[in-house]
């Protein structure tokens, strides 16, 4: 009889995002080896299309509507939804991924799966050093990790982080492998050589987590609006508009707006290097993407952002999501703008011996061997 799994999203702030592709994924490829999927998400309208495409390929989806009166609960905390009608019991799953946009959002499914006897998988997608949860709440935190068949974090980062924010060491943690949107082999050709060198910064509209407020502090000194230097924002968001705001207050002539687009490979035939300033992440597609392409990548040491690279050799890392040290992994950068595409070519080797050419199949496979 094939297994019956039920993936459970977590994530209700936003319809979708690089933690959902994930699972949905994940969802897919299980489906093609013969398993019985559900999915539990947040009723979102429109269908996102990745979800779209989970549900045309055999995912059974469960949507969470919740009412508008509904009282208010924390983010953590299990979904009123459940307790009118629980998923959990309608599926009878044999083995629940809970899947968190966060490290702790997934705490009242882990502790539902538990108290109905439901093995479970805990899978994390980021973490936040500025996101610290109450004793009370890390506490129970801490029991529903412990109480999982595995752990799973995207980053080293994100293990050891959680790990403090529970405050021991999580037994069964390992980390896994996320998916890319360029093919493993990608050698898009070296852009047009600069000036102007042209950075790009594939990400959220977001400076909470993505901290587009600290790269722009850092563009508005004067030896940076000399320098024949252009930065490209891809990415939709819902800071979009106070973003603009800030550059137009700054007078930010050389950062552009570049929507969102599909087309990864392509920012990469456009442009030379990478920058990103996050304050809050788990292991960013974007950095393996910039890699595979071969292009060296200049980011603060958040998470599992400087996992894949050496700083110097294969790349430059930030101290710190901060302008002082952003300005100094620039500085170095732009010190030794002419060998970044030698930089870029030993980026591309490097990433390959750490990425897998398909990590969702090797996660499925770990999944896989999890169930009872």
């Amino acid at each position: 009889m094939s297994p019956v799994i039920l993936f459970v999203s977590a994530n209700e702030s936003a319809p979708w995002g690089p933690s959902e592709t994930n699972w949905a994924l994940a969802v897919q490829h299980w489906i093609s080896l013969g398993a019985e999927l559900h999915a539990s998400v947040k009723g979102w309208d429109p269908v996102p299309g990745e979800l779209a495409a989970a549900e045309k390929a055999g995912c059974i989806v469960h949507r969470r509507w919740e009412a508008p009166d509904a009282p208010h609960r924390e983010p953590y905390e299990l979904p009123w939804t459940e307790y009118e009608e629980s998923t959990l019991k309608s599926v009878q799953p044999d083995l629940v991924v809970v899947s968190q946009g966060d490290n702790y959002e997934g705490l009242g499914w882990m502790e539902e799966c538990r108290r109905q006897g439901f093995p479970y998988v805990a899978y994390s997608n980021s973490a936040a050093d500025f996101e610290w949860c109450v004793d009370s709440v890390a506490e129970r935190l801490a029991a529903a990790y412990d109480g999982a068949l595995a752990s799973f974090f995207v980053s080293e980062g994100n293990r050891r982080l959680t790990e403090r924010q529970v405050g021991g060491r999580i037994a069964n943690s390992r980390v896994v492998r996320c998916h890319f949107k360029v093919p493993y082999d990608a050698n898009p050709e070296w852009p047009a050589a600069g000036p102007p060198f042209r950075l790009a910064c594939p990400a959220r509209l977001d400076p909470t987590c993505k901290g587009q407020d600290v790269l722009f502090e850092v563009l508005a000194d004067p030896k940076w609006r000399g320098r024949e230097l252009s930065v490209s924002l891809f990415g939709a968001g819902p800071h979009e508009r106070v973003l603009r705001a800030l550059r137009a207050e700054l007078g930010l002539a050389n950062v552009e707006f570049a929507g969102y687009t599909t087309d990864v490979e392509g920012i990469w035939r456009d442009h030379h290097a990478l920058v990103l300033c996050s304050r809050a992440e788990g292991l960013p597609t974007v950095i393996i993407e910039a890699m595979l392409c071969g292009r060296p990548v200049i980011v603060s040491d958040v998470a599992g952002n400087a996992e894949l690279l050496t700083d110097g050799e294969t790349g430059f890392v930030a101290a710190a999501p901060v302008a002082a040290c952003l300005d100094e992994a620039m500085e170095r950068a732009w010190a030794r703008r002419d060998e970044w595409q030698q930089i870029g070519r030993r980026a591309a080797q490097q990433v390959r011996t750490q990425i897998p050419p398909e990590p969702i199949a090797l996660l499925v496979q770990q999944l896989a061997a999890l169930v009872p």
